[in-house]
């Protein structure tokens, strides 16, 4: 999955050393060609390859037809452009607004058990109504208006009509305060508002604060390049020791600078004037609708998009909520007109306030996880991708829940990828367009689809799915990187309607896959788990190679305990890829010996590969003898210790919230960490697997996993009650 180097200070090449691994004799001749050539030297040190085959077996020519010639980005677009009026914010008035709007479309379009869910809300239900922002002296300037641009105010901020003098801060260091009185004045600061809150406010005594911050989410831009961009944030509801907020007014970067030049000519009054509160006690809601299975209805396939974010948000996530919209449309239609059947299994569509709707959800309802079988989450899925180079990512599964829904919508990417992209072959051929297989909408681009399916990300709903104690397989397409998010930038102005129905095809084909699925259907799905799992051993022995390559010179024992680790890990994972296929299986059906007998074939390759990472590391080093396997005190101690969840779904949460921070883990290995905790792996095997995920990914996208860290991190959440020990 990563770029790797070209070995250095090898003694043999790569084609020399294929040889001297002696493939032929280590492998059974059914895996033979296909293993020598994982060994040439393209496919060692290159990323998993893409098929360029022109069909998939997860989507019939019939039902192909139909998503193309119905599935419209520019109806998508449309009601994009409605939804991009409400400043969304979870719990406010502007969201409910937002909500009934999909709840409306979604019974205009036909799909079933419509309706809108108040739900217990953690966060403050907090709403605007105006607000805007003068110079007063040294003259008349208005400065920013909530009625224009809604992001203005910071989430949060309270009501006032306040006139004081202006304190430039700067960054909002603490240092910055030095020598400056800023009680009972406002301050402006290029930093964050919500530290100028605490530094500013609630201990230096201003009323409140003016920043022209330039981003709050990862840019690849810089404020010289947008500097009229002005960002969506919040401040806090109230400090640690109960004191009230009281206000933030964003401004653009140009303005603060503007701001800061008039500083330095003089005394400047600002005047600040906001109508704003929170409703007791807050509330949240979710729009939810299905497409009824005519079948079965406990193995939901959940559709998910999140409604709640600021003004304009065309992209993140307007474009997701209206693409499924349109999916449920587009299938309802096609049901209704005898184009398509109706699905097996229910088909559930959720439409929330971001991951917190989900979490407060299986609190509530912790029973209905056994009745949805995988979630396909949209976020970001509208975006132009010639502005910012944008790339529409895809993620497979956390390694701790490896799936069959990885390998169906991957192949489904790659589909729409090959079929949307220009090939000189195709061009020579003499085709009168460069799309072999166009996905188009009237209105949208001919760009080409720029996608890349990556390992696990989460920071969006579809983790929640994903948690251990939940254990529903979930991925999402998110577009990265974006210049636009969370600010006013993210409009309809950077929206591709093409882009909208391209990502809306790989969703909908995918659920209606699943949907399905039966008996009939395991060898196909079971096969393409299968080799696509071959692809990715074989992509994790190329990485435990360079590992001891890298390692030669140093802890080269040490190396081989992981690069080992690295293939056992691997071959656990795509084991259990290959079992999730089981759920649709007939058990007194033939299928299930072919899948068994997969399996089979699966684990009778782990030794071979060890093999070959023997002779690999007598090759570099010049041993004869490979390093011993046998565990150190620590692990021995690590490897008795076993944890458990507690049962309550809630309870765990609300505990493991009170989990205190363990640095040098990345977040998504802290969350895997816990993801893992199922009763049975100890410490050492929680240990093994993360780290092993973390190697396969590559540093620079998970950093490094240590032994000592994920001791922590479980005895933090023993300590507060979220895990027992057995």
């Amino acid at each position: 999955m990563t770029h790797s180097p070209t070995l250095k200070n090898s003694h043999t090449s790569t084609r020399h050393l294929a040889v001297k691994l002696n493939i032929q004799e280590e492998v059974h001749m059914r895996f033979f060609t296909f293993l020598a050539a994982l060994l040439v030297p393209l496919v060692l040190f290159a990323p998993m390859d893409k098929t360029m085959a022109q069909e998939t077996p997860f989507i019939s020519e019939n039902v192909e037809r139909n998503l193309v010639n119905e599935l419209s980005g520019d109806l998508a677009y449309d009601n994009l452009r409605w939804l991009a009026h409400y400043h969304r914010t979870g719990g406010s008035e502007d969201f409910h607004k937002a909500a009934l709007f999909i709840e409306q479309k979604a019974k205009e379009y036909g799909l079933e058990e419509v309706k809108l869910v108040s739900q217990k809300f953690s966060g403050r239900s907090w709403s605007a109504t105006s607000g805007e922002l003068w110079v007063v002296e040294p003259k008349e300037m208005k400065l920013g208006s909530y009625a224009e641009y809604a992001v203005a105010l910071a989430t949060n901020s309270r009501s006032t009509n306040s006139t004081a003098e202006l304190v430039d801060v700067g960054e909002g260091t603490e240092k910055e305060y030095e020598g400056k009185d800023v009680k009972g004045k406002i301050v402006l600061t290029s930093g964050s508002p919500a530290a100028a809150m605490n530094e500013a406010v609630w201990k230096r005594g201003a009323l409140g604060v003016v920043s022209s911050v330039y981003h709050t989410f990862p840019r690849t831009s810089t404020m010289i390049e947008r500097p009229d961009q002005v960002a969506w944030t919040g401040i806090q509801y109230e400090s640690e020791d109960g004191k009230p907020g009281t206000f933030g007014f964003m401004v653009s970067p140009r303005k603060g600078k503007m701001l800061q030049e008039m500083l330095k000519n003089g005394k400047v009054t600002v005047k600040v004037v906001i109508d704003a509160g929170f409703k007791d006690p807050p509330t949240q809601e979710y729009v939810e609708a299905f497409i009824i299975g005519s079948k079965v209805h406990d193995k939901q396939i959940v559709l998910t998009a999140h409604l709640q974010e600021e003004k304009t948000s065309a992209n993140d996530d307007g474009s997701g909520c209206v693409n499924i919209l349109d999916i449920g449309r587009t299938l309802m239609r096609l049901i209704k007109e005898g184009k398509i059947e109706r699905p097996v299994r229910d088909i559930r569509f959720w439409w929330t306030t971001e991951i917190s709707s989900e979490y407060q959800y299986f609190r509530d309802h912790p029973e209905d996880r056994a009745k949805m079988l995988v979630n396909i989450n949209e976020d970001m899925v509208g975006a132009k991708q010639s502005l910012g180079s944008r790339v529409q990512h895809i993620t497979r599964t956390p390694y701790s829940i490896p799936s069959y829904l990885s390998d169906v919508v991957e192949n489904l990417v790659n589909y729409v990828v090959n079929g949307n992209t220009m090939f000189l072959a195709t061009a020579l051929s003499g085709k009168p367009q460069p799309f072999t297989k166009p996905i188009l909408s009237h209105l949208g681009t001919r760009e080409h689809y720029d996608a890349r399916v990556v390992p696990y990300f989460n920071s969006t709903d579809h983790l929640v799915f994903n948690e251990g104690i939940i254990g529903i397989p979930g991925v999402t397409l998110t577009n990265m990187p974006d210049d636009y998010i969370h600010s006013t930038d993210d409009d309809l102005w950077q929206i591709d309607q093409t882009q909208l129905k391209r990502n809306a095809f790989i969703v909908a084909a995918a659920a209606l896959y699943i949907a399905d699925a039966s008996d009939e259907h395991v060898p196909t799905l079971a096969s393409e788990v299968f080799s696509m799992g071959l692809k990715r051993i074989n992509v994790d022995f190329n990485t435990s190679l360079r590992n001891l390559e890298k390692n030669r010179t140093g802890n080269v024992e040490e190396a081989y305990k992981s690069s080992r680790n690295l293939i056992h890990q691997a071959f656990i994972r795509e084991g259990r890829a290959i079992e999730s296929v089981r759920v649709f299986a007939n058990p007194s059906g033939g299928k299930l010996a072919y899948l068994s007998s997969l399996q089979e074939d699966l684990a009778a390759l782990e030794d071979s590969y060890y093999k070959r990472l023997d002779r690999y590391y007598e090759l570099i080093t010049g041993h004869s003898k490979t390093p011993s396997l046998k565990l150190s005190t620590k692990e021995e101690e690590l490897a008795k210790k076993i944890p458990a969840n507690i049962l309550d779904v809630s309870a765990y949460f609300e505990k493991r919230g009170k989990v205190r921070g363990v640095s040098g883990i990345h977040p998504e290995m802290r969350y895997e960490v816990f993801n893992l905790v199922n009763g049975k792996n100890s410490y050492l095997d929680i240990y093994n697997a993360v780290s092993a995920e973390a190697i396969s990914a590559g540093e620079f996208y998970y950093g490094t996993v240590k032994l000592d860290k994920v001791e922590e991190l479980l005895n933090k959440a023993v300590e507060v009650g979220a895990l027992t020990m057995k």
